[in-house]
């Protein structure tokens, strides 16, 4: 059986020079290569940290089927500049704009497509609804009301907590909460309380993948505003492990039927 030649990624910085972005550049494995190049766009904190094996399968995959791929840690996140207390939406929107403006000069493509997970693909409609050159958008499980997000965050920190032996003494912090053992800063949680994806108008231009796991109806609303906009959309309803969660073994899984519908619809986007 052939050695499989593992796909070339490049570590980079890249950005403004007090705001420098850390990234993962996958090159393109066939030429000549497409005339699109991928950005993914991550969950926040320990979404992260669980869907990070399953980005990165993702992304070299991507590349073998020809897409110069660029995946990123937003500003204050990861390997990135910043203190956790310095993101937000806005500043995160800026970092993805960044990327794209990166990934252009990388590769001189014609054409945008973003990729986004959780929070990630929240932060992806946006941008494709405030710009005119993202060609195509795959939303993966969406974050789509941002109350019911922290909501659940912090059902899932109540139900983490129960778990562990109390300390003598709770710690406290006016600026942030602590959610999985990742700090969700109080100007954040105001910024995500404001998140409505049901009021994004993305361009009848821009064609769109949404993939759901989560049976929240939130996501079935979100499936029926898309739906009635001009333009090339599809939904995809997949039986499928929702990876952002911990697991009890802390091993990090990869949906395959997933990673494979999106690139299939990439690939048959961007031919």
């Amino acid at each position: 059986m052939p050695v499989r030649t593992p796909t070339p990624v490049l570590p980079l910085y890249f950005g403004p020079e007090d705001k420098r972005l850390f990234g993962c550049y996958h090159e393109p494995r066939i030429q000549p290569n497409r005339n699109c190049a991928v950005v993914i766009c991550q969950p926040m904190g320990h979404e992260y940290v669980n869907c990070h094996r399953a980005l990165r399968q993702l992304a070299a995959r991507l590349s073998d089927s020809g897409f110069p791929v660029l995946r990123f840690d937003y500003y204050g996140c990861g390997d990135s500049f910043g203190d956790a207390e310095e993101g937000g939406i806005s500043q995160w929107l800026q970092d993805i704009a960044t990327a794209i403006s990166e990934a252009r000069v990388r590769t001189s493509v014609s054409h945008i497509c973003l990729i986004g997970l959780r929070l990630g693909a929240a932060l992806s409609l946006i941008t494709a609804a405030e710009r005119g050159d993202v060609d195509s958008v795959v939303l993966w499980d969406p974050v789509v009301i941002g109350k019911v997000y922290l909501q659940d965050l912090s059902s899932l920190q109540k139900a983490a907590l129960r778990c562990r032996p109390k300390p003598i003494r709770p710690r406290k912090s006016p600026t942030h909460t602590e959610i999985i053992g990742f700090p969700l800063p109080t100007s954040l949680c105001a910024d995500v309380e404001k998140l409505n994806l049901l009021t994004i108008a993305p361009k009848p231009t821009t064609n769109i993948l949404a993939i759901q796991s989560d049976r929240a109806p939130e996501n079935t609303c979100l499936k029926h505003h898309l739906a009635r906009r001009e333009g090339r959309f599809e939904y995809l309803r997949v039986q499928a492990p929702q990876i952002w969660f911990p697991t009890v073994d802390g091993n990090l899984l990869v949906p395959g039927q997933i990673v494979q519908s999106v690139v299939s619809w990439t690939c048959e986007t961007h031919a």
